[in-house]
C-alpha cells in the first residue's frame, strides 16, 4: 500500500514540471506534494520499525513456547517416576501390612491354643494316668496313646517359628488327619499352606488354601485363606486370576481385614474395578 502511494506521489510530482503555467496554485500543490512525500518516507521508516519490534517479539514468543514445552515435558517425566515410586511403595507397604496381619494370626492362634489347654489340662491328665495303668496291669498289651491336640498343635507351630517349614508342615498334617473336626483344625489347615507359601511353593499353596474355604468356610481362617491364595496366584504371574480372587474375597466376607487388605492390593494393581464394600443388613 505504501509503495502504492509514494509511486503515485512521484508520477504526479513529475508532472508538476516547469513546461507547465507557474501558477500560485500549482507552486501550492507541489509544496504538498512534497509534503506528502515526507509523510509517506515517514510512515515507511515507522511500518520498518514496528516490523522489526514485531518480528522480535514474535522470536521471544518463539523462545517461551519452545521453554514451556521443555517445562511440560520434564514436569510429565518427573510425574511418572513419582507414579512409579508412589506404586512401589504402596506394594511394599501392602507386603508389609500381609506380615503384620500374618503375625497378628499368631498371636490369635497362640491365645486360641493356651485356652484349649487350659480345657484339656484334666482330659490329658486323665489319659496319662489310665495309661500308667494299662502299662503296669499284668498281661496287658501296651497301646501307643496318640497326642492331644494341643501338643501335636503346638509342636507343628513350634517348628513353623523355628523356620523348620517342612517338619512343621508334617506337623499340621497329622493334625488334620487325626483331629479334623477341633477348633484348631482350619488353622493347621491355613499354616499347611503357610508353610507352602514361605517355601515358594505357591501351586500348592493354592490347594491348601482351598481346602481352608471349601473344608472350613464358616472358620475365623477361611478369608485370610482365600486371600492368600490370591496373593499365591499374583506370585505365579496369574494375574488375572489373582484379581478375581481378590474381589471375591471383597464380595464373600466385605467386613473383614483381608477384605481391607484385597482392596489396597487391588489398588495397588491399577484395578478401577474394586468392588465396594457391601454394609451388613440391620438388624
Amino acid at each position: 500500500m505504501l509503495r502504492k502511494i509514494a509511486a503515485f506521489v512521484f508520477v504526479f510530482s513529475t508532472c508538476l514540471t516547469p513546461g507547465f503555467s507557474a501558477s500560485k496554485e500549482i507552486i501550492q500543490l507541489q509544496a504538498d506534494v512534497a509534503l506528502l512525500q515526507n509523510q509517506v518516507r515517514d510512515l515507511q521508516r515507522s511500518f520498518d520499525t514496528q516490523g522489526a519490534v514485531l518480528k522480535t517479539l514474535v522470536e521471544q514468543l518463539q523462545d517461551a513456547v519452545a521453554g514451556l514445552k521443555q517445562n511440560i515435558e520434564g514436569v510429565k517425566t518427573s510425574n511418572q517416576q513419582i507414579q512409579a515410586a508412589v506404586s512401589s511403595k504402596v506394594d511394599s507397604i501392602s507386603g508389609q501390612f500381609s506380615t503384620v496381619n500374618s503375625s497378628l494370626d499368631v498371636i490369635l492362634d497362640r491365645i486360641s491354643r493356651l485356652s484349649q489347654q487350659l480345657a484339656e489340662t484334666k482330659a490329658k491328665t486323665e489319659a496319662l494316668e489310665a495309661a500308667a495303668t494299662s502299662a503296669t496291669a499284668p498281661g496287658t498289651p501296651s497301646k501307643s496313646v496318640p497326642p492331644s491336640p494341643a501338643q501335636l498343635y503346638d509342636s507343628a507351630y513350634g517348628d513353623y517359628i523355628k523356620g523348620n517349614y517342612e517338619l512343621a508342615r508334617q506337623g499340621f498334617e497329622e493334625y488334620v488327619k487325626t483331629y479334623p473336626d477341633t477348633e484348631l483344625s482350619d488353622n493347621a489347615q491355613y499354616w499347611i499352606g503357610e508353610c507352602d507359601y514361605v517355601q515358594r511353593k505357591f501351586p500348592e499353596a493354592v490347594q491348601a488354601f482351598q481346602k481352608v474355604v471349601d473344608v472350613y468356610p464358616k472358620g475365623d481362617k477361611a478369608p485370610a485363606a482365600a486371600l492368600k491364595k490370591a496373593y499365591s496366584l499374583l506370585e505365579m504371574k496369574n494375574t488375572e486370576a489373582g484379581m478375581r480372587e481378590l474381589r471375591g474375597v471383597i464380595q464373600k466376607y466385605p467386613n473383614s481385614d483381608s477384605a481391607q487388605l484385597a482392596r489396597d492390593r487391588l489398588n495397588a494393581l491399577g484395578s478401577s474395578k474394586t468392588p465396594a464394600t457391601r454394609k451388613p443388613p440391620k438388624h
